[in-house]
């Protein structure tokens, strides 16, 4: 099987982030995204607040947070080979819209999550679903 060059799974890695962080980053206070883990039990609960995390840490322009605790390690090489892991994440902050980003819903398979996600725009909301992986004990961004 022929190995995929490096510069594209980058490059849509570095797409994918920034998907998540414009859907998350700079989300006023009063997003129906604080609300959306309550309607989730268990595991499934712990995956949509992980998603929230990434977003609560965005907001706060914390690249760092999401670096070291909100993605899981594959995901922060591939962002790590564009540079510091966290300065490409508070770049990829500065340049997201202002939306907020709401759990829908969540599926869990193993140590693999799915969590299909509404981007709330302001103007047409969108949806999206982001991947995670449980890895250290804690659901992590995995793609998105």
């Amino acid at each position: 099987m022929p190995s995929r060059p490096l510069r594209p799974v980058l490059g849509l890695s570095l797409a994918a982030l920034a998907t998540v962080l414009i859907a998350a980053g700079c989300a006023p206070q009063s997003s129906s995204s604080s609300n959306s883990t309550s309607k989730f039990k268990g595991v499934q609960q712990d995956v949509a607040q992980a998603v929230e995390d990434v977003e609560s840490a965005a907001n706060d322009g914390d690249g760092a947070k999401i670096c070291n605790d909100l993605v899981s390690s594959a995901f922060r090489q591939k962002l790590s080979a564009r540079g510091a892991c966290a300065t490409v994440v508070k770049e990829a902050i500065k340049d997201a819209d202002s939306v907020a980003m709401k759990v829908d819903q969540v599926r869990v398979n193993g140590d693999t999550a799915a969590a299909r996600v509404t981007y709330e725009t302001g103007k047409k909301d969108r949806t999206g679903t982001l991947r995670l992986v449980r890895e250290g004990g804690r659901w992590r961004l995995d793609t998105v």
